[in-house]
């Protein structure tokens, strides 16, 4: 289904997230690590400069009900509640994009980047489990330390314990109410 805002569907915003999930899911089979039934945290959409970050995340909040703008590691990040789940592939359904600003340091490929999975209590031993496969662990503090494989395409999926959604709550910040 194509979520519309205005004479806008959210596809021609971020793009196929279905094709880019079903690929990602693909790849994971292929490292044997199975998700099947585990719930999604959220999609991560790119972009190269700072006015891009502003005109996408203008963009996106026409979709969203509630968004929170934060400091986070050097810059500003967006984290936004859908009105309506996504459905990505296979009945999986997220409900936030996040949307990082870009880091002077790095250089980003604009779109979608990486989906989030939630582990939950069970990451540490996941974390092991799959050490083998996994190309690393991020630590964003004490309430974000998710481990991620990257594919040779440049696409993430990252394993959490908590949803973002969560963690932005659990951190203190606050939603915006947007309808």
């Amino acid at each position: 289904m194509n979520w519309r805002y205005g004479d806008t569907n959210i596809e021609q915003v971020i793009g196929d997230y279905g094709a880019f999930s079903s690929d990602l899911l693909a790849r994971l089979a292929t490292v044997s690590i199975d998700v099947k039934g585990l719930p999604l945290s959220h999609i991560t959409y790119r972009v190269a400069t700072i006015s891009e970050y502003a005109e996408m995340r203008d963009k996106l909040k026409g979709f969203c009900r509630e968004f929170v703008e934060t400091q986070f590691n050097g810059r500003a990040v967006s984290i936004m509640l859908l009105k309506t789940d996504l459905i990505l592939t296979e009945g999986c359904l997220v409900s936030t994009i996040e949307l990082p600003a870009p880091r002077s340091v790095h250089v980003y490929h604009v779109g979608l980047e990486h989906i989030g999975i939630i582990i939950g209590k069970t990451l540490p031993q996941f974390k092991i489990q799959y050490q083998n496969v996994l190309t690393g662990e991020k630590d964003h503090g004490a309430l974000c330390r998710p481990a991620f494989i990257t594919f040779n395409n440049g696409k993430t999926v990252k394993f959490y314990d908590h949803s973002l959604k969560e963690i932005v709550l659990l951190e203190g910040w606050k939603f915006q109410r947007l309808i």
